[in-house]
């Protein structure tokens, strides 16, 4: 292996002919553009060095978008869920938008940094820290593969100027439960029984609604007030079907406990259900099934809740929303055993728990007020 130089025109390049070692023919690799000849000896010498490491260095040349789209095909679309496909190719949209024709040799982390620090006003923080960490595993991928040797998406900072959250209010206020239920009373008692009864098993179980409508009969334990909960609607390639396990896998597939409450409209809509199904004839288990006994889509619950909202001049619910909700129920209820809130809501890492559901609500800060002034009122001597 030796490296050849030439003049063409007032620039240098050189080529270095070499063996490759994964076809065993003999190969070669060009570059030019150099003002000296010393810069072209310079750049020779570490292509050299990679190439005793074992490198492909005709692959370095393959663009950001070539190389992004080649391993998102045999790396991640036959192994990841429809969803997680879809949150991949957003981060590679992104980055293709910015640097798609750069090589991968170009590459580095200030073009990285560069990107990030001008997309940031328009992506929350989380977003843009997924995005970058689905680009960084790329780049490991490239590593792996010797098409790198260092990962340029690595120790971004992320600014502080961020776009804000859109509704940073995530739960819903016992004011605003109770009148949304006064609403569904009146819209969704006759036609929409079964979007009425979701709504009130999901603020009591705090279970995703896609697990919701997973559900069948038998998953309900009448006799030790149960619920099981193992399998999720998803939706791929626009076909409907059950995931027979929950979003998280089977570290989220728990049996929580009913409240009596819960437990009593689920016993009332079961009453509703067989009505329905034998009106419609319905063969399938599902536990909520719509007025003509098919199964009940997550995206059509969803859509009807928002316009149920709209027209009663209430501030937009998303069916998530109910599972925040839950999770400041038990907050409120004096329940601090985060593992208990953990396996009631199928989420194991603590972190989540505290940063994504800690939420704050107005009752909580009549309550840690009270307590303050209890206290106060002790330390001032007037108790």
């Amino acid at each position: 292996m030796m490296a050849i130089f030439r003049k063409r025109g007032k620039l240098w390049e050189f080529r270095i002919r070499y063996y490759d070692p994964a076809t065993g023919k003999r190969t070669e690799y060009a570059r030019g553009g150099f003002t000296t000849q010393a810069e072209a000896k310079m750049i020779a010498k570490e292509e050299e060095r990679k190439l005793d490491r074992g490198a492909d260095l005709n692959k370095q040349d393959m663009t950001l978008k070539e190389f992004l789209e080649f391993w998102f095909e045999h790396y991640k679309v036959p192994t990841v869920s429809h969803n997680r496909k879809k949150n991949i190719d957003n981060a590679i949209q992104l980055f293709v938008k910015h640097l798609g024709n750069t090589s991968l040799r170009q590459l580095n982390r200030t073009s990285i940094q560069a990107v990030v620090n001008k997309v940031s006003p328009d992506y929350t923080k989380s977003s843009i820290q997924s995005y970058t960490g689905t680009i960084r595993e790329a780049f490991e991928c490239a590593i792996d593969l010797d098409y790198m040797f260092k990962n340029p998406a690595k120790k971004i900072i992320y600014p502080k100027s961020l776009k804000p959250v859109r509704n940073p209010v995530k739960h819903i206020e016992l004011d605003e439960y109770l009148k949304l239920v006064e609403a569904i009373e009146k819209e969704w008692s006759d036609q929409y029984l079964h979007y009425k009864y979701i709504t009130f098993i999901s603020i009591g179980t705090g279970a995703r609604v896609g697990e919701i409508c997973a559900l069948n009969i038998s998953d309900i334990d009448e006799i030790n007030k149960t619920l099981n909960i193992n399998k999720t609607f998803i939706r791929e390639d626009n076909v409907w079907k059950v995931k027979p396990t929950t979003k998280t896998g089977e570290s989220g597939e728990r049996v929580i406990g009913l409240d009596d409450y819960t437990f009593a409209k689920i016993k009332e809509w079961l009453k509703f259900r067989k009505k329905i199904a034998d009106r419609s004839k319905c063969k399938n288990n599902f536990l909520f099934i719509n007025e003509i006994g098919e199964f009940v889509k997550t995206v059509n619950y969803g859509s009807n809740l928002r316009k149920i909202c709209l027209r009663n001049g209430l501030r937009h619910k998303t069916p998530h929303m109910f599972r925040h909700t839950h999770e400041t129920i038990m907050w409120e209820s004096g329940i601090s055993d985060i593992n208990y809130i953990g396996d009631r809501l199928g989420d194991k890492d603590k972190s989540i728990l505290l940063n994504t559901y800690g939420h704050k609500s107005r009752y909580s800060d009549q309550i840690n007020n009270e307590k303050i002034n209890q206290i106060m009122a002790r330390w001032t001597g007037e108790q």
